[in-house]
């Protein structure tokens, strides 16, 4: 893993990944095992929207490296810190989505997932002005791994570096 420091010197480093990272392979029952959770754990956390779980055309959901990572952040959020899914999908909510798809700050204050603080934006019905062909792909989504990369993240949005 190596550190790529975005070219806006107000975001944080974050990790970045190989390509296998993202690439949904593990079924959701693999994806339990390996994370110690139940499969009906894994359905709630993507109807709460923390996490995007990857469909084949027949429905069977597949995850990623990423996803386990988030998973376990989530876990990590829900027992040790005390958070609920509403505290935490407002967490990521303060994730400055327009400073990681670097977009001008015009189209920032256009954007109605931007304005929306209740939830992440891939979480919301209203998706990006300039959308990726899925929200799992969008830089946004790839960037929040683990719980101190969402730490950075929400320090950044508050705090000039």
């Amino acid at each position: 893993m190596n550190k790529l420091k975005n070219e806006n010197d107000s975001t944080p480093e974050l990790t970045s990944y190989s390509r296998d990272f993202y690439e949904p392979v593990y079924t959701i029952g693999v994806a339990a095992s390996k994370l110690g959770v139940s499969v009906h754990t894994l359905r709630l956390y993507e109807t709460e929207g923390l996490i995007i779980t990857y469909k084949t055309p027949t429905g069977r959901r597949l995850y990623s490296d990423l996803e386990l990572e988030k998973v376990k952040c989530i876990k990590k959020m829900i027992q040790e810190e005390g958070l609920n899914f509403e505290g935490i999908r407002r967490l990521l909510a303060f994730v400055p989505c327009f400073k990681l798809r670097e977009c001008s700050s015009k189209l920032g204050t256009l954007c109605k997932a931007y304005k929306i603080s209740t939830k992440p934006c891939w979480a919301t019905e209203e998706k990006c002005l300039d959308p990726y062909p899925s929200c799992r792909d969008c830089p946004v989504y790839k960037k929040i791994v683990s719980c101190e990369d969402v730490e950075k993240l929400v320090y950044s949005s508050f705090c000039k570096s």
